[in-house]
């Protein structure tokens, strides 16, 4: 396994282990969109770190919840991203927390086929190195939470064995930091809770960034199952400048009515549900 530091040219790395290998020609505008949103915040600081690993012998792998897959489709140039941490300066970030002088995570992901493998160990331990100059590192995880109905991401307890603390915490969503000598505690950015609506239709609002390309497609599915409907005032914010995270308090979500139902990315699942029960 080689972990290194993505350059400019080479965020297709980063966007390849984003989606499966069965949903590359849905979320092409996604993936795209991605792409632009890491080039962008390159100049604000980003990073990018990749594990790779060779194609190795085997033509085809098992890769849990899709299938077999053969190993051209998971790899780019003769290399298998097999997972990626994206961390940014905490001022610099669209995630709603603030803080100084701590290198915050936006996300790690190891693709299926490599679970239990120590990839994210790797990672974190390769990215503490790579941060050990900073006060500390942040990171929001998540407790108790299934996202996509079968798996557990960036869960709170995969950071705790690196050393993260808890130091606030917003339903499920878990700010955690990792202290590196004289770190000050980061804070959430609480989402506002708004007058409720008088109006007949009820008022959603879905938050979506560029940041992560399955969001894109959620809010796509959002606006064409709902945004004709009469039973709805529906409202899709992007979220990709931190200015606006700063004024609602969420990066993914969804709201009803100024009710926060949602304060991570949702599934299309998970948002037809509660949509359709209005």
């Amino acid at each position: 396994m080689e972990i290194r530091e993505l350059e400019t040219d080479e965020l297709d790395y980063a966007v390849l282990p984003c989606v499966d290998p069965g949903f590359k020609r849905t979320m092409k505008q996604g993936i795209s969109l991605r792409k632009e949103f890491l080039m962008k915040m390159k100049k604000e600081g980003l990073s990018v770190l990749v594990a790779f690993e060779d194609e190795g012998k085997w033509e085809k792998i098992d890769y849990p919840g899709v299938g077999e897959v053969t190993l051209e489709e998971l790899s780019l140039k003769g290399k298998i991203p097999a997972g990626l941490i994206e961390y940014v300066p905490i001022e610099k970030t669209i995630f709603p927390v603030k803080g100084e002088n701590l290198a915050f995570i936006h996300c790690i992901w190891v693709i299926p086929p490599y679970w239990k493998k120590k990839v994210g160990q790797a990672l974190m331990e390769n990215f503490m190195t790579k941060t050990s100059h900073l006060s500390g590192s942040a990171v929001i995880a998540y407790e108790r939470e299934s996202w996509w109905g079968f798996f557990d991401y960036m869960p709170e307890c995969f950071f705790s064995k690196f050393g993260f603390k808890e130091v606030g915490r917003n339903g499920n969503s878990v700010l955690m930091l990792k202290n590196y000598g004289n770190a000050k505690p980061p804070a959430l950015i609480l989402s506002r809770t708004g007058s409720a609506s008088s109006a007949k239709r009820a008022k959603v609002e879905f938050f979506w960034s560029t940041q992560c390309s399955y969001s894109w497609w959620v809010a796509k599915l959002v606006a064409k199952e709902f945004g004709k409907t009469t039973k709805v005032d529906l409202k899709l914010i992007n979220t990709d400048r931190r200015k606006t995270v700063q004024k609602f308090g969420l990066t993914f979500g969804l709201r009803i009515n100024a009710n926060t139902i949602f304060n991570r990315m949702p599934s299309w699942d998970e948002v037809k549900k509660v949509m359709k029960s209005i």
